[in-house]
């Protein structure tokens, strides 16, 4: 366990003895408190499809508005103009770089990491590569000179291709060509038309590589970097320091939430693919046939620390994408995480 993880931790038994010691002051009576929530229609935003279908956010007193962004990358300027209260953040250059300047946020939360067995990350590589040789994760040293197709450079995607170019001996700055500005769709496409080499993919789109017979998936995510945080929620400094209570709630919805999803994704539970379904357009046969792979959530709420320093240290010093050093105390405040963790052992409002 980290040192910072630690100290929450010690933060979230005192709140829990505070708890205790005022029992009439439970989360369930807490103010009525609005909370504009942005969201990404993925299958990965399955908690909080699953929360709003269940009403959890009104078992604690939330008043929820959710605000959908086509790409996660946009609710961030919404955020930092104070048009949302929290949103997704995945462990991008983009935030070490705006941490590091002073962005007006905290990552509260987890929102996702590559658990072996349940991470949505497949590494795909066309038959051409595959023909030559890479057919796992061991023969990442065939991506010299090779052509990586990413979304958009800094992200997931570049990470955990960048560690396996990394792992195999190669200078991923230098040895590897990013070519950038595609959408997953378009990736699965230039794989099809020979202009893309390797790329991450995500369940279920992924699928669609071997489907049409364009490529091999060669590997997952974990393969690479077992347990990678893929995401966080983030949160204005200012909505957490004057409304405290609503984002402990906000990490008790989501955690309990995620809890329920992480059961749903190994029983392919058909009540809640039809939530996903709904909220996302993705047809429930694509979302089953993904099931387990569905993207883990930690189910103490609590984000795997260690790895997110590790991706802000490879954008710092390896792709040399962030100029200034960023230090746990700017990325995180995970005492919502802690306390809501607490609450629910305590007294679980939601079942």
């Amino acid at each position: 366990m980290s040192t910072l993880n630690r100290r929450y931790l010690m933060q979230g038994a005192a709140a829990l003895g505070f708890a205790g010691a005022f029992p009439s002051m439970s989360f369930a009576q807490a103010p009525k408190t609005k909370i504009r929530i942005g969201v990404v229609p993925l299958i990965s935003s399955g908690p909080i499809f699953v929360a709003k279908a269940m009403g959890l956010f009104e078992k604690v007193n939330l008043d929820v508005e959710l605000v959908y962004f086509n790409d996660g990358v946009l609710a961030i300027p919404a955020l930092v103009a104070g048009e949302l209260d929290t949103t997704v953040s995945t462990l991008s250059a983009g935030l070490f770089n705006a941490v590091s300047k002073g962005a007006p946020y905290k990552l509260i939360l987890d929102r996702g990491s590559e658990k072996p067995g349940s991470g949505s990350m497949a590494l795909a590589a066309s038959n051409a590569m595959v023909e030559a040789g890479l057919t796992g994760k061991d023969k990442f040293a065939l991506l010299k000179g090779k052509r990586v197709s990413l979304q958009a450079p800094g992200g997931i995607d570049q990470y955990l291709l960048g560690r396996a170019a990394q792992k195999a001996g190669l200078d991923p700055r230098t040895d590897v060509t990013w070519n950038t500005g595609l959408g997953y769709p378009d990736i699965v496409k230039s794989m099809g038309a020979g202009q893309t080499d390797v790329a991450n993919i995500p369940l279920p789109l992924g699928f669609l590589v071997e489907r049409n017979k364009f490529g091999k998936l060669i590997c997952a995510g974990w393969d690479i970097e077992p347990n990678t945080q893929l995401a966080c929620w983030a949160m204005s400094t200012k909505y957490l320091s004057e409304n405290k209570s609503a984002a402990t709630r906000f990490a008790m919805v989501h955690t309990y939430a995620g809890r329920l999803y992480n059961k749903a994704a190994a029983s392919k539970d058909p009540a809640i693919i039809k939530i996903i379904s709904e909220a996302t357009k993705v047809p429930p046969p694509l979302i089953e046939a993904a099931a387990p792979r569905w993207t883990w959530f930690n189910e103490d709420g609590m984000p795997n620390v260690d790895s997110c320093m590790a991706q802000g240290k490879f954008w710092t010093d390896t792709m040399k994408l962030v100029s200034g050093s960023v230090t746990k105390e700017q990325l995180f405040d995970l005492s919502p995480a802690v306390e809501a963790n607490a609450a629910l052992a305590k007294s679980n409002p939601f079942g």
